[in-house]
C-alpha cells in the first residue's frame, strides 16, 4: 500500500506516506471487520457494492 501511495504522490495532498498508509489500511480493515462481524449475512450484492464505493470515497477524500 505504501509503495502504491508513493507512486501516486503527485495526485495526493502533502502527507507522510507511512501515516497515510496506516490510516487508509486501518479504515478499510475496520469497515471490513465490522461488516463481517455484524452484517455479513444480511449484506446483499448491491449493498456490498455500495459499501465498497463509500469506503473508496472515504479513502480518496482523505488522500486528496
Amino acid at each position: 500500500m505504501r509503495a502504491y501511495l508513493e507512486s501516486r504522490r503527485n495526485e495526493m495532498r502533502k502527507i507522510d506516506p507511512g501515516l497515510a498508509t496506516f490510516i487508509c489500511v486501518s479504515a478499510i480493515e475496520a469497515v471490513a471487520h465490522n461488516t463481517v462481524l455484524n452484517q455479513a449475512e444480511m449484506l446483499s450484492e448491491k449493498m456490498a457494492r455500495t459499501l465498497v464505493d463509500e469506503t473508496t470515497r472515504m479513502v480518496v477524500g482523505y488522500l486528496r
